[in-house]
């Protein structure tokens, strides 16, 4: 039997220093942009009961969740989102708190990415949950905090896609077909997959909306796309509002970084309203994706409206360090050295430059000229030495 100890699975990784400074970095950005607008934060459980996301919303197919089982034979689940735990949790600890909530998470997500998505199996993820508010209001604050997020982190160009979940809705609705025809578009539309998507639309027939469907990539732009889209007639009440809310971002001098994209769907079908991507240069995914689910906390007992997005801090951490955007770690600038009768006062004497703020490093080794060799290589320019005559200090 072949011997794995030495690698990590699949769709996983070894953070190292850097990438892991990088990534507590646009953490430590990112929570200090969300508390500054009131949000709070929240941590749910890395495992959960697999009945949470065992719906028709979630969008996730049981072969692509990590499960296990209990001591009682139940089955869990790794959490492959952190939306619907954070529902499962406004529905019931919260029931009662004081609305709209404003909601923070820095956690870790577990899902098996198909082949070739760039993904990993486990990702870092941030990201704010607004419950309890409906209205164009929350939706301007969520995408207005989703620009800020990324600007907070890095200087790098991107670009927020915006579409409306009802729009798609509406142009399946009007095809005649079963839901697992429907399921299948979904999928060829959100995966880009458009040889796939035009055989299935052949069997359907040529109509007025197969042929939207068909061309969908090309409803990409500004307002004469929300224009163009309503001649065909149909989803027009979301496309006014989606219009409406572009304009009000125009206002906000974002409509350099908004594009309409009424061919954006998302896997996860809980979305309702307006949904929308960001895509970061320096980075082959979106790095942020969000939109708005009203009925999702409901499915968990207490209907909430509410809007959000979450963001993959491990790829926005990558575009940070590529352009050296990361905050430089503070190393030691002293190495301490006792003699053999010596350590424990040179243990006492770290402590006391630590409690200064003085970053400081114990030697390990038994000699004085071992320490100073050690120091030249880690470029630390102090060390003290501590033995029978009392404390010296060797500069490099």
């Amino acid at each position: 039997m072949k011997n794995y100890s030495k690698i990590t699975p699949e769709g996983t990784k070894d953070y190292l220093a850097l990438e892991s400074r990088a990534i507590r970095c646009a953490e430590k950005r990112l929570s200090a942009l969300y508390k500054s607008k009131g949000y709070q934060k929240v941590m749910t459980p890395t495992i959960e009961f697999f009945d949470v996301f065992n719906r028709e919303s979630s969008g996730y197919s049981p072969e692509n969740l990590y499960s296990l089982t209990d001591s009682y034979g139940r089955l869990l689940v790794l959490r492959p989102d952190s939306t619907l735990p954070i529902a499962r949790l406004a529905s019931t600890r919260l029931q009662n708190a004081i609305l709209p909530l404003r909601i923070y998470y820095n956690q870790n997500v577990f899902l098996r990415q198909k082949n070739l998505t760039g993904r990993s199996d486990e990702s870092t993820q941030s990201g704010i949950e607004l419950m309890g508010v409906g209205g164009i209001r929350a939706d301007l604050e969520v995408i207005a905090t989703a620009v800020e997020a990324i600007e907070c982190c890095t200087s790098a160009d991107f670009k927020l896609e915006i579409g409306h979940a009802g729009f798609f809705k509406d142009l399946c609705n009007n095809l005649n077909v079963d839901d697992e025809t429907i399921s299948a578009i979904y999928d060829c539309v959100e995966s880009r997959n458009f040889v796939s998507l035009n055989k299935i639309l052949d069997k359907i027939g040529e109509n007025s909306v197969t042929d939207c469907i068909r061309n969908l990539p090309r409803y990409f732009g500004g307002l004469d796309i929300i224009e163009k889209a309503k001649q065909i007639g149909i989803g027009n009440e979301s496309l006014e509002y989606l219009k409406e809310l572009y304009v009000q971002l125009e206002k906000m001098g974002l409509s350099d970084k908004i594009i309409i994209d009424l061919s954006l769907v998302n896997r996860t079908n809980y979305y309702t309203g307006i949904i929308f991507k960001g895509y970061l240069d320096g980075s082959g995914i979106s790095v942020v994706s969000g939109g708005r689910y009203d009925l999702l906390a409901g499915e968990f007992g207490k209907d909430m409206p509410s809007t959000g997005f979450g963001i993959e801090t491990g790829a926005l951490a990558s575009v940070m360090m590529t352009r050296n955007e990361v905050e430089e770690e503070t190393m030691p600038q002293i190495i301490v050295w006792g003699d053999e009768n010596y350590i424990t006062n040179a243990l006492e004497y770290s402590k006391t430059l630590r409690s200064k703020e003085i970053f400081c490093e114990m030697s390990n080794f038994s000699s004085a000229e071992e320490t100073v060799e050690y120091a030249k290589q880690k470029g630390i320019k102090t060390v003290c030495i501590i033995d029978k005559n009392g404390m010296s200090e060797v500069q490099l």
